[in-house]
């Protein structure tokens, strides 16, 4: 070999030598604690922060935001990934490209998503990986949502979960579970997300958690509405167009999954398993009130912990190569079932029901193997009951899966509703979830359609910090004057489900259904017996009928006979002096003309 190119080689080695230890210093600096751990640790919030910052100035095609402050002062975190740099909603929507929300650790325990979508950011904006994700999708990631939850960090977070080291904790500062308050919005974090999400209003949500129950092989099990009754346009395209190419992709990859489900006996696969109607309490179905696609991840948290990150990795990414296929039928879907929402309370609705709840059917199901390990009954020494035990033995038992279902509760949408304004922490919350509503400039009389109450009940203890009551309700129509002021709050519109959903008193999560108008069920006057027993007396001379049912009533209900007070509540109540209002719902539904004076409610 010549000196000529024995220097030309040793230039061309110091070069590619230099190359790549440039390039493994390059990895280095963007490898996460969930990475430098060995698939150990979760990194904190601080940790995490900082790593979404380092992307936001590494990337002309991402932006670090916050959509919000929590009650102990942390930024709630919106990270935006756009080839377009469309950072904002309204560019976003210019771009006809699907607006995709991957949201992680809502219970901060549960960190597989917060730990994933940190390796899917890095691998879209430095490793130039999943360029057809990155061209076709706006991504929204929340890393953290729960942020001063996950702030309460500890290894003794999660009695029932395999890792990480340590973690955050399922509730926020204030002990409110995030993923109960999608309706209500008691939560400060609920009502900043509540007013982002409305603003976006993406396409596809991912909402990544963890489960604990039963054992099986499933690395993860999900869940996203398929019916059609309930999501129309948007369940459909997931029932016959999404979920059958994300399976067979998952079977090619070797991604074992299944439904997340119930089973119908404890500890019996065997019996089966209920899926059915999810309530809008819960972040994916809130998605589909808002005529959207709400994916759930479930890992299962005996698994080790980095099998559950990459399997939730592994999915997002199946997912959303899945829709770049044919991003546009997904896009479709949304714009079909907001024009069929928005024709509620603009065309006569003598024959549209619209479903409110839902039963599953058990007469029909979906037969399929389960896969799970075979299972070892001891006895407990401690509990005195029998527990299972999991051995490392694989089964596939036979079982079905139950999703079909049926309304229980249905009801015909209104042109629109009227809210009194003194109940304004009514008003507020319907602001959060993005509702146009409007003021009544002069005072407006008609017919309308109400609701009453009866057999009023309420549960034992609070749920989610509120008393939760149940009742019957029973339709009225009655004359009412609404004085100027009032608010109108119309359908017509892409949020006609979502607000029939808040405002209709047999939806299951309706603001009545959590409490926040409980004042309607209490006694706000009262009689005194001196002057009530006089009252009753001459009520039963002046009326033998009221009489005659009073009797009858004292001889069929031994507990009725034996309460004075009861007794005399009898009479009371159908008496001019009861309150008329006690018992009445102060929502009214509109179903003839909208009124005429209106004024904006910004």
């Amino acid at each position: 070999m010549t000196f000529h190119k024995f220097l030309t080689w040793l230039i061309l080695f110091s070069a590619a030598f230099l190359f790549s230890a440039k390039s493994h210093t390059e990895d280095q600096k963007w490898l996460t604690v969930y990475e430098k751990s060995g698939g150990l640790e979760t990194p904190r919030y601080a940790e995490t922060m900082a790593y979404f910052e380092r992307l936001d100035q590494a990337s002309p095609f991402a932006r670090l935001e916050s959509f919000g402050k929590s009650p102990e002062g942390r930024s709630l975190p919106l990270f935006i990934i756009s080839s377009d740099k469309a950072f904002t909603p309204e560019m976003a929507r210019h771009t006809n490209k699907p607006v995709v929300l991957i949201q992680g650790a809502i219970h901060s325990g549960e960190s597989e998503g917060k730990d994933a979508v940190m390796l899917l950011a890095r691998d879209l904006l430095i490793y130039k990986k999943h360029r057809e994700l990155f061209e076709n999708f706006i991504i929204l990631i929340i890393p953290i949502f729960n942020v001063d939850g996950h702030e309460r960090f500890s290894a003794y977070n999660r009695i029932n979960q395999n890792g990480p080291q340590e973690m955050g904790w399922r509730v926020t500062s204030t002990r409110l579970n995030l993923n109960r308050d999608f309706m209500k919005a008691d939560a400060p974090e609920m009502r900043q997300w509540l007013q982002m999400y409305h603003r976006w209003l993406p396409h596809l949500f991912y909402d990544c958690h963890t489960t604990d129950g039963l054992d099986f092989q499933y690395l993860l099990t999900w869940n996203i509405d398929e019916h059609e009754q309930f999501g129309g346009a948007v369940s459909r395209w997931t029932r016959d167009t999404f979920l059958p190419g994300v399976g067979k992709a998952c079977e090619t990859q070797g991604l074992l999954i299944a439904p997340y489900a119930d089973m119908l006996e404890d500890e019996r696969p065997e019996k089966g398993f209920v899926i059915g109607v999810w309530r809008p309490m819960l972040s994916t179905t809130y998605a589909t009130v808002c005529n959207r696609a709400g994916f759930l991840i479930e890992t299962h948290s005996l698994k080790p912990y980095g099998t559950r990150v990459q399997a939730t990795l592994d999915f997002i990414l199946i997912g959303l190569q899945e829709i770049v296929k044919n991003p546009h039928a997904l896009l479709q879907a949304v714009q079909e079932e907001d024009q069929r929402v928005s024709a509620w309370g603009r065309v006569p609705a003598d024959t549209l029901k619209v479903p409110l709840q839902f039963r599953t059917r058990f007469d029909r199901g979906e037969s399929a193997l389960f896969y799970g390990y075979r299972v070892e009954i001891k006895p407990g020494a401690v509990s005195g009951r029998d527990y299972p035990v999991y051995t490392s033995d694989k089964v596939e038992i036979p079982t079905v899966f139950y999703n079909e279902v049926e309304p229980t509760a249905e009801v015909a949408p209104p042109r629109g509703y009227l809210v009194p304004s003194g109940w304004q922490a009514i008003i507020d919350i319907l602001r959060l979830h993005g509702i146009s509503m409007y003021r009544l400039k002069e005072e407006y009389r008609g017919l309308f359609e109400g609701y009453r109450f009866r057999e009023v009940r309420f549960m034992p203890r609070s749920y989610e910090g509120r008393s939760i009551p149940s009742y019957r309700v029973e339709a009225v129509t009655e004359k009412r004057v609404f004085p100027e002021g009032s608010v109108y709050v119309p359908l017509g519109n892409p949020r006609a489900k979502l607000i029939m959903h808040l405002l209709e008193p047999e939806a299951p999560d309706a603001l009545v259904a959590w409490g926040l108008m409980n004042t309607i069920f209490e006694d706000r006057e009262y009689f005194e017996y001196y002057v009530m027993e006089p009252l009753a007396q001459k009520m039963m001379v002046d009326d033998p009928g009221l009489a005659a049912l009073f009797t009858q009533r004292v001889h069929s209900d031994s507990a009725f006979a034996a309460n004075p007070r009861a007794r005399l509540g009898f009479f009371y109540q159908r008496s001019p002096w009861y309150d008329q209002d006690k018992d009445r719902y102060p929502v009214w539904r509109v179903t003839g003309d909208r009124p005429p004076a209106l004024e904006e409610l910004q």
